[in-house]
């Protein structure tokens, strides 16, 4: 029987529930490719269901030190609470980890990348161990010895199936996410009622950093693309390791301003035929500006250069009475998301309105020379932007016609 045959005789058996013969399956499987590793963990979850509980143990020891010596860190922390769940008295890999991360230091700690089925060590060239160091998971690069062990003991593991909400939009959490293996797709809801994804997240990333920096409501949905084994730190927890490495906390946070940014993109109508890898790469083209409570944007009758998304905040949007210089008419609040400055952008004539922050504001800016690359790819963000443009002022001589009466 081909391998492609019996992998699909296995998942077919595993789904239907007949978990003794998935393991006939699986069992010939990782005979036939032993170095696939995810055929190995499958191999070891069914002889746990089936009760051979040593059976799984010992398969779980072989696949966390596969995992370690690969630096497959997290993917290796993941598996060996799985092995105490099962027995607290088998510390083996909790050791080895410990003395790798001893050893080798932050190069060890590697990658966000996930493990590609036979991958071994010694496959990996020169530059791909360059890029692994790069991308390093980036909450464990500067712990090491007993510090990683405490930081790993501090961590709880939890499972998710296969499309499971992990959590919901607007939904209170005290938790940050490490997935230690699976994928985690991320969505916003739109204006539209419609749901969009923006961020497909695989090992060694975190996520529900918005509303654990924030201590606000969960913004977006995360749901398990596959069957997802996170490793969950609580608040508490957080606090104590921050006092005591406040790197820690600024790589979150750095993480928590990129996210913005992703779901800022991905709720914004100017974006939405673009796609989604398209999208993310574009925010490289974005400046974030700060502003604070009461700071003029922008100033009605100034040359007008950029173009602006509002990643947090709100803004005030006003216009001179034609009537009366020194008033100021109201057109209206925005916030996150929302967008303005189009109009000197298309047009290239002075700023028509002028925006000040309502509130602390952080905006990504765009400038003209990169507004008009982009739509040398992407026509159809100019084709939104010219008919948004035209909706404002069309609103505005509204507004403006029914203050006149």
């Amino acid at each position: 029987m081909s391998t492609e045959k019996l992998r699909n005789k296995a998942k077919k058996a595993l789904l239907d529930g007949k978990y003794p013969k998935a393991l006939e399956f699986f069992e010939a499987l990782h005979k036939a490719e032993p170095n696939d590793l995810r055929t190995h963990v499958k191999l070891a979850e069914l002889r746990e269901k089936t009760g051979d509980s040593a059976g799984a143990v010992n398969d779980y020891i072989m696949i966390a030190k596969s995992y370690a010596e690969q630096g497959f860190v997290v993917q290796a922390i993941a598996i060996n609470k799985i092995i105490l769940r099962i027995d607290p008295e088998q510390t083996e890999v909790q050791e080895r980890l410990k003395e790798l991360s001893s050893e080798r230091g932050d190069n060890w700690a590697v990658s966000t990348i996930a493990p590609g089925d036979h991958i071994q060590a010694n496959d990996v060239n020169l530059n791909e161990k360059a890029k692994l160091n790069v991308q390093r998971t980036p909450l464990l690069a500067d712990l090491s010895g007993d510090e990683f062990e405490s930081f790993m003991d501090s961590l709880t593991l939890k499972t998710f199936a296969a499309d499971e909400h992990i959590y919901e939009c607007g939904v209170e959490s005290d938790c940050l996410y490490l997935i230690g293996m699976g994928s985690v797709r991320l969505k916003i809801q739109l204006s539209s009622g419609n749901k969009r994804v923006f961020s497909r997240l695989s090992e060694g990333d975190f996520f529900g950093e918005h509303a654990f920096m924030s201590r606000t409501a969960h913004t977006d949905v995360a749901v398990a693309e596959t069957e997802v084994s996170l490793l969950m730190i609580d608040r508490a927890t957080f606090d104590v390791w921050v006092e005591k490495y406040a790197k820690i906390k600024e790589t979150v946070e750095s993480f928590y301003r990129q996210r913005v940014l992703d779901r800022v993109l991905a709720m914004t109508p100017v974006f939405e035929s673009v796609p989604d890898d398209a999208r993310i790469a574009l925010g490289s083209k974005f400046n974030v500006r700060s502003f604070a409570a009461g700071d003029i944007v922008v100033q009605e009758g100034a040359p007008g250069e950029s173009f602006f998304l509002i990643r947090s905040g709100h803004v005030e949007v006003s216009t001179n009475d034609i009537k009366n210089d020194a008033q100021q008419i109201a057109l209206g609040v925005m916030g996150e998301g929302a967008f303005f400055g189009e109009v000197a952008l298309l047009t290239d004539k002075p700023r028509t309105a002028t925006v000040v922050a309502k509130d602390d504001l952080e905006l990504m800016e765009l400038t003209r020379e990169d507004f008009n690359a982009i739509t040398l790819d992407y026509p159809s963000v100019r084709n939104v932007v010219e008919q948004y443009q035209k909706k404002r002022v069309q609103d505005t001589i509204k507004t403006l016609m029914q203050r006149g009466d």
